[in-house]
């Protein structure tokens, strides 16, 4: 009896199809919740994927020691966590059906935490988070609140419309997190087992192409805003300088978007400016500390 109860816990247990999208979704918002110094992530991950392992192991050893495995080191940018999970999810269901074995789960797991890490962090740090403030910025000008530029106004505006800037900001950079966590279960989870799962799920080079174009055009508009904004407060009735004070912060956008382009660090754009200026404002006479005041 007892040899027969071994051969049992030995055979591989029929996975249950599907994965528990909904209840894997809900959890990964809390992936950062467990963070901590020795593992990063790993609580948070163990945490997501409860729901698979319970469904994938009913038998509560097999449970046990899949929880285990992924108490491990973990670390990834947090709205990107999805593709991995939706991977290992079908990993694990293909483990317990015989169809695969458990040496490479790790080493997948952890390459595909650092590309997906890559990607985030550019997207989401690099593009979107800077993209709030110029989203607020835009918001509050087209409503007519020009205190962020002017702050030694008296100006009188809405409640409503103070907290509309923010929001906005908010809402555009939410609805990019919450669309990968949704879509990275299901993609992850449609390609479980590859070593690339889900890096060709989308073109992200594209994707962070347009994002920085979208955020340099932004950055255009506010920088013609404000010098315009500024120049007619400043010289009410008159145009004397008005090209040179716009073309002078449009330049600096350009060379730093070149500069970019042909792969030179910020560092060499600041002194390219530093040395144009000298030289601009030493031959045309200009006074730099008056020309927008």
């Amino acid at each position: 009896m007892s040899t027969e109860k071994e051969a049992q816990l030995k055979a591989p247990a029929a996975a249950p199809a599907g994965l528990p999208r909904w209840s894997m979704f809900l959890r990964s918002f809390f992936i950062q919740a467990g963070w901590n110094y020795e593992r990063y992530q790993n609580l948070g991950f163990a945490f997501t994927m409860e729901p698979a392992l319970r469904k994938i192991y009913p038998d509560a050893e097999k449970f046990k020691a899949a929880m285990l495995r992924h108490m491990q080191i973990f670390n990834t940018q947090p709205y990107m966590a999805s593709f991995v999970l939706g991977n290992v999810a079908r990993i694990e269901e293909r483990v317990a059906a015989g169809e695969a074995e458990l040496k490479h789960l790790n080493g997948m797991k952890q390459a595909l935490a650092s590309s997906f890490a890559s990607i985030g962090d550019r997207i989401f740090w690099g593009r979107l988070k800077p993209m709030t403030v110029q989203i607020c910025l835009l918001v509050w000008a087209a409503g007519g609140f020009f205190g962020w530029l002017f702050t030694g106004t008296q100006e009188q505006t809405s409640t409503a419309l103070l907290m509309a800037g923010p929001v906005a900001g908010i809402v555009v950079y939410s609805v990019f997190a919450v669309y990968w966590r949704w879509r990275g279960l299901g993609a992850g989870y449609a390609c479980g087992g590859s070593s690339n799962c889900a890096l060709d799920a989308f073109n992200w080079s594209r994707l962070i192409k347009v994002l920085s174009a979208a955020g340099f055009m932004m950055s255009v508009a506010i920088a013609v805003l404000a010098v315009g904004l500024l120049v007619a407060f400043n010289y009410p009735g008159t145009r004397t300088g008005l090209l040179l004070k716009i073309a002078l912060p449009l330049a600096v956008l350009a060379l730093h978007r070149v500069s970019r382009a042909f792969g030179r660090s910020v560092f060499f754009a600041a002194g390219l400016v530093l040395a144009v200026s000298l030289l601009f404002f030493s031959v045309l006479k200009l006074e730099p500390f008056s020309l927008y005041l």
